[in-house]
């Protein structure tokens, strides 16, 4: 049984998503249909502009998953303002804003899955499912950012904000220079070489789920660790 609390956290962050949403569809398509009007002032091609229409779905469609990672990036320390002026606690609001993420991912997953619907037919059920937790894995991701982000004053928003990433790429092109020095032979069915039990363990049909599920307790550890240390700042 959810209690009070926590429904009023849930139904405050799912308020004020849907209105992020339905700005920022209202913004993007309106300012398409602006460029398609002007087109068809100037052009006068009428099927052009009714074929242009068709590219709405596809439109919301991309742009709806993009505000629900970018809402849960932004808002944790406005959340959590929130909160403390009404007596929510940060257990009762990391669970309230974990329980909203979780059903706005479903329904936006399902619009996403309906608009797709008007220019291709449905997926398979795995493929279905496999998009879903793409979907609910990134903004989980998103989320624990931004919890981390909350911790942070301004001015360590903008040093973080620009020197993780730098350090992320300088990582990622350390990992790819030490992959690249590696001499492998693929034999039976199976990698031989110095590295070769890393390669036979990554080419395990089950080691992306359990790397999968690996990273979602991760980034779940990390959303209730920053959660519970968020502090009101004056800045």
């Amino acid at each position: 049984m959810i209690s009070t609390k926590k429904e009023m956290v849930t139904t405050n962050v799912l308020h004020q998503l849907g209105i992020a949403a339905l700005t920022a569809a209202a913004w993007v398509v309106g300012v398409e249909l602006v460029f398609d009007l002007l087109a068809l002032i100037f052009n006068h091609n009428l099927q052009s502009f009714l074929v242009s229409l068709q590219g709405i779905p596809t439109t919301l469609a991309n742009i709806l998953p993009v505000v629900l990672a970018i809402y849960f990036l932004v808002t944790p320390y406005s959340d959590f303002k929130w909160a403390i002026q009404n007596g929510v606690s940060r257990w009762t609001l990391w669970q309230g804003r974990l329980l909203a993420l979780l059903l706005s991912t479903i329904l936006i997953d399902l619009i996403d899955e309906l608009l797709a619907l008007t220019y291709r037919p449905m997926g398979s059920w795995s493929a279905l499912l496999i998009h879903l937790l793409g979907l609910l894995t990134t903004v989980l991701t998103f989320q624990a950012i931004g919890n981390g982000f909350g911790l942070l004053s301004r001015k360590g928003k903008v040093i973080v904000g620009i020197g993780l990433p730098i350090v992320m790429i300088i990582l990622l092109m350390m990992l790819m220079s030490a992959v690249d020095g590696v001499t492998l032979d693929y034999s039976n069915g199976h990698f031989i070489g110095s590295m070769g039990w890393l390669f036979n363990l990554l080419d395990s049909s089950a080691t992306p789920w359990i790397l999968w599920m690996v990273y979602l307790a991760v980034v779940l550890f990390l959303t209730k660790f920053f959660n519970d240390r968020m502090q009101l700042r004056r800045d």
